[in-house]
Protein backbone atom coordinates (compact mmCIF):
# COMPACT_ATOMS: atom_id res chain seq x y z
CA UNK A 1 0.00 0.00 0.00
CA UNK A 2 1.24 3.40 -0.39
CA UNK A 3 2.49 5.61 2.43
CA UNK A 4 -0.84 7.87 4.02
CA UNK A 5 -0.37 11.46 4.93
CA UNK A 6 1.50 12.21 7.79
CA UNK A 7 -1.11 14.00 9.86
CA UNK A 8 -3.67 11.51 8.42
CA UNK A 9 -3.45 9.21 11.91
CA UNK A 10 -1.98 5.87 10.88
CA UNK A 11 -4.56 3.10 11.91
CA UNK A 12 -5.82 2.00 9.05
CA UNK A 13 -6.78 4.26 5.83
CA UNK A 14 -10.74 3.02 5.10
CA UNK A 15 -9.17 0.61 3.06
CA UNK A 16 -8.93 -2.58 5.05
CA UNK A 17 -10.33 -2.03 8.62
CA UNK A 18 -9.37 -5.36 9.20
CA UNK A 19 -5.92 -5.03 8.71
CA UNK A 20 -6.02 -7.44 5.82
CA UNK A 21 -4.08 -6.93 3.17
CA UNK A 22 -5.43 -8.29 0.32
CA UNK A 23 -1.99 -7.78 -1.99
CA UNK A 24 -0.55 -9.95 0.14
CA UNK A 25 -2.74 -12.59 0.96
CA UNK A 26 -3.62 -13.24 -2.96
CA UNK A 27 0.62 -13.52 -3.44
CA UNK A 28 0.52 -16.54 -0.51
CA UNK A 29 -1.70 -18.87 -2.79
CA UNK A 30 -5.27 -20.57 -0.91
CA UNK A 31 -5.19 -23.28 1.52
CA UNK A 32 -7.98 -25.84 0.91
CA UNK A 33 -9.61 -29.03 0.94
CA UNK A 34 -11.23 -30.63 -2.18
CA UNK A 35 -15.01 -30.17 -2.52
CA UNK A 36 -17.33 -30.40 -5.26
CA UNK A 37 -18.85 -26.66 -6.04
CA UNK A 38 -22.23 -26.89 -5.05
CA UNK A 39 -21.31 -28.48 -1.84
CA UNK A 40 -18.28 -26.05 -0.85
CA UNK A 41 -18.63 -22.49 1.34
CA UNK A 42 -16.01 -20.52 -0.69
CA UNK A 43 -15.98 -17.89 2.76
CA UNK A 44 -14.97 -20.98 5.12
CA UNK A 45 -13.35 -22.90 2.29
CA UNK A 46 -10.91 -20.35 1.98
CA UNK A 47 -10.50 -18.04 4.59
CA UNK A 48 -12.27 -15.14 2.51
CA UNK A 49 -13.00 -11.36 3.70
CA UNK A 50 -16.76 -10.57 3.11
CA UNK A 51 -16.20 -8.02 0.93
CA UNK A 52 -14.12 -9.18 -2.39
CA UNK A 53 -12.25 -7.03 -4.83
CA UNK A 54 -14.84 -5.34 -7.14
CA UNK A 55 -14.91 -6.80 -10.55
CA UNK A 56 -16.15 -5.69 -14.15
CA UNK A 57 -18.89 -7.61 -16.27
CA UNK A 58 -20.58 -7.05 -19.51
CA UNK A 59 -24.55 -6.72 -19.05
CA UNK A 60 -26.72 -10.12 -18.75
CA UNK A 61 -27.39 -9.89 -22.77
CA UNK A 62 -23.71 -10.01 -24.06
CA UNK A 63 -23.32 -12.96 -20.80
CA UNK A 64 -26.10 -15.05 -22.19
CA UNK A 65 -24.77 -14.59 -26.14
CA UNK A 66 -20.89 -15.95 -25.07
CA UNK A 67 -22.72 -19.18 -23.26
CA UNK A 68 -24.92 -19.67 -26.58
CA UNK A 69 -21.81 -19.40 -28.79
CA UNK A 70 -20.09 -22.51 -26.20
CA UNK A 71 -18.19 -24.87 -27.97
CA UNK A 72 -18.64 -27.39 -25.12
CA UNK A 73 -22.30 -26.91 -24.80
CA UNK A 74 -22.62 -27.24 -28.79
CA UNK A 75 -20.61 -31.05 -27.94
CA UNK A 76 -22.97 -32.03 -25.48
CA UNK A 77 -26.50 -30.96 -27.36
CA UNK A 78 -25.23 -32.47 -30.78
CA UNK A 79 -24.61 -35.85 -29.00
CA UNK A 80 -27.92 -35.26 -27.42
CA UNK A 81 -28.91 -35.10 -30.61
CA UNK A 82 -26.87 -38.08 -32.05
CA UNK A 83 -28.44 -40.41 -29.56
CA UNK A 84 -32.22 -39.19 -29.81
CA UNK A 85 -31.57 -39.94 -33.97
CA UNK A 86 -29.25 -43.02 -33.72
CA UNK A 87 -27.18 -45.68 -32.23
CA UNK A 88 -24.39 -44.47 -30.21
CA UNK A 89 -21.86 -46.54 -28.57
CA UNK A 90 -20.81 -45.38 -24.97
CA UNK A 91 -16.80 -46.41 -25.93
CA UNK A 92 -16.77 -44.16 -29.16
CA UNK A 93 -17.50 -41.12 -27.12
CA UNK A 94 -14.54 -39.13 -25.11
CA UNK A 95 -15.22 -40.03 -21.52
CA UNK A 96 -14.96 -36.79 -20.25
CA UNK A 97 -17.73 -35.49 -22.55
CA UNK A 98 -19.89 -38.45 -21.98
CA UNK A 99 -19.38 -38.38 -17.95
CA UNK A 100 -20.70 -34.52 -18.80
CA UNK A 101 -23.74 -35.81 -20.33
CA UNK A 102 -24.57 -38.61 -17.76
CA UNK A 103 -24.14 -36.11 -15.13
CA UNK A 104 -26.60 -33.43 -16.69
CA UNK A 105 -29.02 -36.52 -17.94
CA UNK A 106 -28.37 -35.61 -21.45
CA UNK A 107 -27.69 -39.23 -21.50
CA UNK A 108 -27.92 -42.72 -20.43
CA UNK A 109 -26.31 -45.80 -20.45
CA UNK A 110 -28.31 -48.95 -22.25
CA UNK A 111 -25.39 -51.72 -21.94
CA UNK A 112 -22.96 -50.88 -24.19
CA UNK A 113 -24.67 -47.96 -26.15
CA UNK A 114 -26.10 -44.64 -25.03
CA UNK A 115 -30.00 -44.24 -24.97
CA UNK A 116 -31.15 -40.09 -24.34
CA UNK A 117 -31.69 -38.97 -20.98
CA UNK A 118 -34.31 -37.68 -18.70
CA UNK A 119 -33.71 -34.18 -19.79
CA UNK A 120 -32.30 -34.76 -23.50
CA UNK A 121 -33.77 -32.07 -24.60
CA UNK A 122 -31.89 -29.32 -21.79
CA UNK A 123 -29.97 -27.57 -24.25
CA UNK A 124 -32.18 -27.20 -26.94
CA UNK A 125 -33.22 -24.37 -26.96
CA UNK A 126 -31.67 -21.36 -24.99
CA UNK A 127 -32.93 -18.25 -26.70
CA UNK A 128 -33.80 -17.17 -23.17
CA UNK A 129 -31.29 -15.33 -21.60
CA UNK A 130 -31.84 -16.80 -18.28
CA UNK A 131 -31.90 -20.28 -19.52
CA UNK A 132 -28.86 -20.01 -20.98
CA UNK A 133 -26.47 -18.53 -18.42
CA UNK A 134 -28.32 -20.94 -15.88
CA UNK A 135 -27.40 -23.85 -18.51
CA UNK A 136 -23.87 -22.66 -18.89
CA UNK A 137 -23.25 -22.08 -14.77
CA UNK A 138 -24.94 -25.63 -14.68
CA UNK A 139 -22.43 -26.83 -17.01
CA UNK A 140 -19.39 -24.99 -15.35
CA UNK A 141 -19.76 -26.95 -12.23
CA UNK A 142 -20.55 -30.24 -13.48
CA UNK A 143 -16.99 -29.26 -15.57
CA UNK A 144 -15.16 -28.45 -12.18
CA UNK A 145 -16.71 -31.38 -10.37
CA UNK A 146 -16.16 -34.07 -12.89
CA UNK A 147 -13.42 -33.66 -15.28
CA UNK A 148 -10.71 -35.05 -13.38
CA UNK A 149 -12.90 -37.57 -11.72
CA UNK A 150 -14.18 -39.01 -15.18
CA UNK A 151 -10.58 -39.20 -16.87
CA UNK A 152 -9.83 -41.06 -13.65
CA UNK A 153 -12.50 -43.93 -14.01
CA UNK A 154 -11.49 -44.29 -17.33
CA UNK A 155 -8.92 -47.04 -18.70
CA UNK A 156 -6.21 -47.44 -17.93
CA UNK A 157 -6.85 -46.92 -14.41
CA UNK A 158 -3.53 -45.65 -12.59
CA UNK A 159 -2.26 -43.86 -9.38
CA UNK A 160 -4.71 -44.96 -7.19
CA UNK A 161 -3.54 -42.94 -4.48
CA UNK A 162 -3.95 -39.38 -6.15
CA UNK A 163 -6.43 -37.09 -4.93
CA UNK A 164 -7.87 -35.52 -8.14
CA UNK A 165 -11.22 -34.77 -6.86
CA UNK A 166 -12.55 -31.38 -6.31
CA UNK A 167 -9.91 -29.17 -7.11
CA UNK A 168 -11.89 -27.43 -9.53
CA UNK A 169 -12.94 -24.65 -7.24
CA UNK A 170 -9.60 -24.02 -5.61
CA UNK A 171 -8.54 -23.46 -9.12
CA UNK A 172 -11.48 -21.12 -10.68
CA UNK A 173 -10.75 -18.86 -7.17
CA UNK A 174 -7.60 -18.71 -7.42
CA UNK A 175 -8.13 -17.13 -10.54
CA UNK A 176 -10.73 -15.46 -10.37
CA UNK A 177 -8.85 -13.68 -7.14
CA UNK A 178 -6.26 -12.37 -10.37
CA UNK A 179 -8.83 -11.52 -12.79
CA UNK A 180 -6.88 -8.68 -14.47
CA UNK A 181 -3.62 -10.35 -14.59
CA UNK A 182 -4.63 -13.93 -14.35
CA UNK A 183 -2.03 -16.71 -13.20
CA UNK A 184 0.78 -18.56 -14.69
CA UNK A 185 0.17 -22.20 -15.68
CA UNK A 186 3.33 -23.50 -13.99
CA UNK A 187 2.06 -22.13 -10.46
CA UNK A 188 -1.68 -23.61 -10.64
CA UNK A 189 0.11 -26.66 -12.26
CA UNK A 190 2.38 -26.91 -8.82
CA UNK A 191 -0.90 -26.00 -6.85
CA UNK A 192 -2.55 -28.66 -7.63
CA UNK A 193 0.21 -31.34 -8.29
CA UNK A 194 0.75 -30.41 -4.25
CA UNK A 195 -2.96 -30.84 -3.53
CA UNK A 196 -3.64 -34.00 -5.31
CA UNK A 197 -0.01 -36.03 -4.07
CA UNK A 198 -0.19 -34.30 -0.51
CA UNK A 199 -0.99 -37.65 1.46
CA UNK A 200 2.15 -39.34 -0.41
CA UNK A 201 6.16 -39.42 0.56
CA UNK A 202 8.14 -37.49 -2.12
CA UNK A 203 9.54 -40.25 -4.23
CA UNK A 204 5.75 -42.07 -4.27
CA UNK A 205 4.52 -38.80 -5.15
CA UNK A 206 6.45 -38.03 -8.02
CA UNK A 207 5.65 -42.10 -9.80
CA UNK A 208 1.90 -42.24 -9.35
CA UNK A 209 1.91 -38.22 -11.02
CA UNK A 210 3.94 -39.47 -13.73
CA UNK A 211 1.71 -42.60 -13.98
CA UNK A 212 -1.31 -40.90 -14.48
CA UNK A 213 0.49 -37.99 -17.07
CA UNK A 214 1.04 -40.81 -19.01
CA UNK A 215 -1.97 -42.26 -19.02
CA UNK A 216 -4.44 -39.30 -19.31
CA UNK A 217 -2.17 -36.43 -19.97
CA UNK A 218 -1.82 -33.35 -17.40
CA UNK A 219 -4.30 -32.96 -15.49
CA UNK A 220 -4.42 -29.03 -15.19
CA UNK A 221 -4.62 -28.97 -19.00
CA UNK A 222 -7.41 -31.38 -19.30
CA UNK A 223 -9.08 -29.27 -16.66
CA UNK A 224 -7.91 -25.83 -18.43
CA UNK A 225 -8.99 -27.40 -21.65
CA UNK A 226 -12.96 -28.20 -20.87
CA UNK A 227 -13.11 -25.03 -19.10
CA UNK A 228 -11.84 -23.31 -22.17
CA UNK A 229 -14.12 -25.17 -24.71
CA UNK A 230 -17.16 -23.65 -22.31
CA UNK A 231 -16.04 -20.82 -22.61
CA UNK A 232 -14.77 -19.99 -18.46
CA UNK A 233 -10.82 -19.55 -19.09
CA UNK A 234 -8.63 -18.31 -21.49
CA UNK A 235 -5.08 -19.19 -22.09
CA UNK A 236 -2.39 -17.33 -23.73
CA UNK A 237 1.25 -17.06 -23.09
CA UNK A 238 1.14 -19.81 -20.56
CA UNK A 239 -1.39 -17.84 -18.51
CA UNK A 240 -4.58 -18.42 -17.63
CA UNK A 241 -7.40 -16.00 -17.21
CA UNK A 242 -11.17 -16.38 -16.08
CA UNK A 243 -13.33 -14.91 -19.13
CA UNK A 244 -16.58 -12.61 -18.26
CA UNK A 245 -18.62 -16.00 -17.82
CA UNK A 246 -16.35 -17.93 -15.42
CA UNK A 247 -16.32 -13.65 -13.47
CA UNK A 248 -19.75 -13.97 -13.83
CA UNK A 249 -19.99 -18.05 -12.25
CA UNK A 250 -17.68 -17.31 -9.35
CA UNK A 251 -19.46 -14.43 -8.29
CA UNK A 252 -22.92 -15.53 -7.96
CA UNK A 253 -21.66 -18.82 -6.44
CA UNK A 254 -19.74 -16.46 -3.82
CA UNK A 255 -22.91 -14.10 -3.30
CA UNK A 256 -24.76 -16.93 -2.41
CA UNK A 257 -22.35 -17.84 0.17
CA UNK A 258 -23.27 -14.78 1.66
CA UNK A 259 -19.97 -12.45 0.35
CA UNK A 260 -19.91 -9.14 -1.68
CA UNK A 261 -18.51 -8.96 -4.57
CA UNK A 262 -19.43 -5.29 -6.57
CA UNK A 263 -19.45 -4.64 -10.05
CA UNK A 264 -17.87 -1.81 -11.44
CA UNK A 265 -19.61 0.39 -14.17
CA UNK A 266 -17.45 1.10 -17.53
CA UNK A 267 -14.53 3.04 -16.71
CA UNK A 268 -16.30 5.96 -18.52
CA UNK A 269 -19.30 5.32 -16.01
CA UNK A 270 -17.44 5.08 -12.64
CA UNK A 271 -17.93 7.61 -10.13
CA UNK A 272 -15.97 8.21 -6.81
CA UNK A 273 -18.36 5.87 -4.79
CA UNK A 274 -16.81 3.38 -7.74
CA UNK A 275 -13.27 4.37 -7.07
CA UNK A 276 -13.29 4.80 -2.86
CA UNK A 277 -14.86 0.83 -3.52
CA UNK A 278 -11.61 -0.20 -5.26
CA UNK A 279 -9.76 1.57 -2.83
CA UNK A 280 -11.13 -0.08 0.07
CA UNK A 281 -11.65 -3.86 -1.58
CA UNK A 282 -9.37 -3.77 -4.34
CA UNK A 283 -5.55 -4.73 -4.59
CA UNK A 284 -3.34 -1.93 -4.85
CA UNK A 285 -2.97 -2.70 -8.79
CA UNK A 286 -6.42 -2.28 -8.87
CA UNK A 287 -6.65 0.79 -7.89
CA UNK A 288 -3.75 2.38 -9.27
CA UNK A 289 -4.99 1.42 -13.11
CA UNK A 290 -8.57 2.51 -12.04
CA UNK A 291 -7.49 5.95 -10.43
CA UNK A 292 -5.32 6.55 -14.26
CA UNK A 293 -8.06 5.89 -15.69
CA UNK A 294 -10.90 7.99 -14.01
CA UNK A 295 -8.29 10.86 -13.53
CA UNK A 296 -7.24 11.03 -17.34
CA UNK A 297 -11.05 11.52 -17.89
CA UNK A 298 -11.69 14.24 -15.57
CA UNK A 299 -8.04 15.74 -14.58
CA UNK A 300 -7.17 15.58 -10.98
CA UNK A 301 -8.94 19.22 -9.80
CA UNK A 302 -12.07 17.64 -10.92
CA UNK A 303 -11.47 14.55 -9.27
CA UNK A 304 -10.48 15.46 -6.41
CA UNK A 305 -13.99 17.96 -6.16
CA UNK A 306 -16.08 15.16 -6.73
CA UNK A 307 -14.42 12.65 -4.44
CA UNK A 308 -14.64 15.23 -1.58
CA UNK A 309 -17.60 16.24 -2.53
CA UNK A 310 -18.51 12.71 -2.22
CA UNK A 311 -16.75 12.15 1.55
CA UNK A 312 -18.43 14.79 2.92
CA UNK A 313 -22.10 13.04 3.03
CA UNK A 314 -20.10 9.63 3.60
CA UNK A 315 -19.69 7.63 6.80
CA UNK A 316 -16.01 7.73 8.65
CA UNK A 317 -14.15 4.44 6.88
CA UNK A 318 -15.47 5.61 3.13
CA UNK A 319 -14.36 9.38 4.12
CA UNK A 320 -11.22 8.38 5.43
CA UNK A 321 -10.95 6.52 2.27
CA UNK A 322 -11.61 9.11 -0.24
CA UNK A 323 -9.59 12.03 1.43
CA UNK A 324 -6.66 9.71 1.42
CA UNK A 325 -6.78 9.25 -2.35
CA UNK A 326 -7.27 12.78 -3.24
CA UNK A 327 -4.40 13.32 -0.97
CA UNK A 328 -2.23 11.38 -3.23
CA UNK A 329 -3.09 13.30 -6.28
CA UNK A 330 -0.86 16.64 -7.31
CA UNK A 331 -0.88 20.39 -7.01
CA UNK A 332 -4.20 20.55 -9.37
CA UNK A 333 -5.97 19.77 -6.13
CA UNK A 334 -5.58 22.87 -4.14
CA UNK A 335 -8.65 24.90 -4.89
CA UNK A 336 -10.43 21.81 -4.13
CA UNK A 337 -8.81 21.22 -0.87
CA UNK A 338 -9.72 24.52 -0.28
CA UNK A 339 -13.58 24.80 -0.96
CA UNK A 340 -13.39 21.48 1.36
CA UNK A 341 -12.24 24.41 3.87
CA UNK A 342 -16.29 25.27 4.62
CA UNK A 343 -17.24 21.62 5.26
CA UNK A 344 -16.84 20.31 9.20
CA UNK A 345 -16.37 16.86 7.58
CA UNK A 346 -13.60 17.75 5.65
CA UNK A 347 -12.09 20.88 7.75
CA UNK A 348 -9.53 18.60 9.63
CA UNK A 349 -8.44 17.20 5.95
CA UNK A 350 -8.35 20.43 4.26
CA UNK A 351 -5.83 22.65 6.43
CA UNK A 352 -3.32 19.76 6.75
CA UNK A 353 -3.56 19.31 2.83
CA UNK A 354 -3.15 22.40 2.03
CA UNK A 355 -0.35 23.15 4.25
CA UNK A 356 1.81 20.70 2.70
CA UNK A 357 0.62 21.77 -1.37
CA UNK A 358 1.71 25.25 -0.18
CA UNK A 359 5.45 23.69 1.32
CA UNK A 360 4.59 24.28 4.71
CA UNK A 361 5.37 22.53 8.00
CA UNK A 362 1.31 21.13 8.99
CA UNK A 363 2.60 21.41 12.33
CA UNK A 364 4.54 24.33 12.05
CA UNK A 365 4.20 27.60 13.53
CA UNK A 366 4.36 29.81 10.65
CA UNK A 367 0.77 28.53 9.63
CA UNK A 368 -1.49 31.25 8.06
CA UNK A 369 -4.35 31.36 10.84
CA UNK A 370 -7.15 29.96 8.20
CA UNK A 371 -4.78 26.63 8.25
CA UNK A 372 -4.12 26.81 11.82
CA UNK A 373 -5.42 23.28 13.26
CA UNK A 374 -8.58 23.97 15.88
CA UNK A 375 -9.99 21.74 18.84
CA UNK A 376 -13.00 20.65 17.00
CA UNK A 377 -10.65 19.53 13.59
CA UNK A 378 -8.68 17.28 15.90
CA UNK A 379 -12.06 16.48 17.85
CA UNK A 380 -13.31 15.42 14.22
CA UNK A 381 -10.17 13.68 13.21
CA UNK A 382 -10.07 11.43 15.74
CA UNK A 383 -14.14 10.79 15.94
CA UNK A 384 -13.77 9.82 12.05
CA UNK A 385 -10.54 7.78 12.87
CA UNK A 386 -11.93 5.45 15.61
CA UNK A 387 -15.64 5.67 14.32
CA UNK A 388 -15.25 2.39 12.48
CA UNK A 389 -14.08 0.91 15.16
CA UNK A 390 -17.01 1.87 17.61
CA UNK A 391 -18.98 -0.69 15.84
CA UNK A 392 -17.05 -3.38 16.52
CA UNK A 393 -18.16 -5.39 19.39
CA UNK A 394 -15.09 -5.88 21.48
CA UNK A 395 -15.98 -8.18 23.91
CA UNK A 396 -13.41 -7.84 26.70
CA UNK A 397 -10.74 -6.53 24.74
CA UNK A 398 -8.59 -3.73 25.40
CA UNK A 399 -8.72 -0.48 23.36
CA UNK A 400 -7.08 -1.24 20.68
CA UNK A 401 -4.24 1.39 20.18
CA UNK A 402 -2.03 3.47 22.60
CA UNK A 403 -3.67 6.93 23.55
CA UNK A 404 0.19 8.70 23.21
CA UNK A 405 -0.48 8.37 19.56
CA UNK A 406 -3.36 10.73 19.11
CA UNK A 407 -1.78 13.06 21.93
CA UNK A 408 1.47 12.97 19.46
CA UNK A 409 -0.27 13.96 16.76
CA UNK A 410 -3.16 16.53 18.06
CA UNK A 411 -0.63 18.54 19.82
CA UNK A 412 -3.37 18.12 22.98
CA UNK A 413 -1.64 16.65 25.81
CA UNK A 414 -4.29 16.57 28.20
CA UNK A 415 -7.18 13.69 27.39
CA UNK A 416 -10.11 15.63 28.86
CA UNK A 417 -9.55 18.38 26.30
CA UNK A 418 -9.81 15.77 23.57
CA UNK A 419 -13.11 14.14 24.41
CA UNK A 420 -14.68 16.99 25.84
CA UNK A 421 -14.10 18.54 22.03
CA UNK A 422 -14.76 15.02 20.62
CA UNK A 423 -18.55 15.33 22.62
CA UNK A 424 -19.19 18.80 21.34
CA UNK A 425 -18.78 17.51 18.05
CA UNK A 426 -21.82 17.34 15.33
CA UNK A 427 -20.55 14.05 14.59
CA UNK A 428 -22.50 10.67 14.18
CA UNK A 429 -19.71 8.43 15.96
CA UNK A 430 -18.54 10.82 18.52
CA UNK A 431 -20.55 9.60 21.43
CA UNK A 432 -19.89 5.85 20.65
CA UNK A 433 -15.80 6.60 20.00
CA UNK A 434 -16.20 8.03 23.54
CA UNK A 435 -17.59 4.98 24.99
CA UNK A 436 -15.52 2.75 23.58
CA UNK A 437 -12.36 4.93 24.71
CA UNK A 438 -14.01 4.71 28.14
CA UNK A 439 -14.68 1.26 28.42
CA UNK A 440 -11.97 -0.35 26.83
CA UNK A 441 -8.65 2.37 27.28
CA UNK A 442 -6.00 0.59 29.68
CA UNK A 443 -5.32 3.82 31.79
CA UNK A 444 -7.38 4.44 34.68
CA UNK A 445 -7.06 8.18 34.09
CA UNK A 446 -7.94 8.03 30.70
CA UNK A 447 -10.73 5.73 30.58
CA UNK A 448 -13.12 8.27 33.53
CA UNK A 449 -12.50 10.93 31.03
CA UNK A 450 -14.30 9.44 28.28
CA UNK A 451 -17.23 8.38 30.07
CA UNK A 452 -17.74 11.58 31.38
CA UNK A 453 -17.23 12.94 28.16
CA UNK A 454 -19.66 10.29 26.69
CA UNK A 455 -22.15 11.21 29.57
CA UNK A 456 -21.83 14.71 28.67
CA UNK A 457 -22.56 13.94 24.38
CA UNK A 458 -25.27 11.55 25.70
CA UNK A 459 -27.08 14.91 27.43
CA UNK A 460 -26.50 17.07 24.55
CA UNK A 461 -27.66 14.39 22.14
CA UNK A 462 -31.04 14.20 24.19
CA UNK A 463 -31.08 17.93 24.79
CA UNK A 464 -31.12 18.38 20.41
CA UNK A 465 -34.28 16.27 20.47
Amino acid sequence: MADKDPLILDFGDGRALEDADLDEYYASGLDYESAYWDDIDLEDAFDLPPVLPPVRLPEEAELAAQARQSALLADLRALADEVRTATVHAATVNPVLLRLAEEAELVERDDEDLAPGEDAGWLDDLADDSDALDAWESTFAMVLDTTLEAADDSDPVVAPDLELEGHGPALVMRLFLSWRDGVRITELADALKDAATADLEVEEAGKQWQEWVDAHGDPLRLLLGQLERLGAVSVTDDVARLEPLGMQAVRSKLESDDLLVPVLPAPDEMTADDLVVVFMHGSDDDFKAELASWTDSRGEEQAARELLTFAADEGAATRTAAVTIVSRLGQATEPAWREALNHAELRCYAKPQLAKLAGLDPEGADLPAELQPERADVAWLIADTFGPFSHFDLGKERFPFDFAELQRVSGLEKPEEIFEAISRVDHPDAEAVLVMIGKHASDKTTAKAARRAAYKASTRRAARR
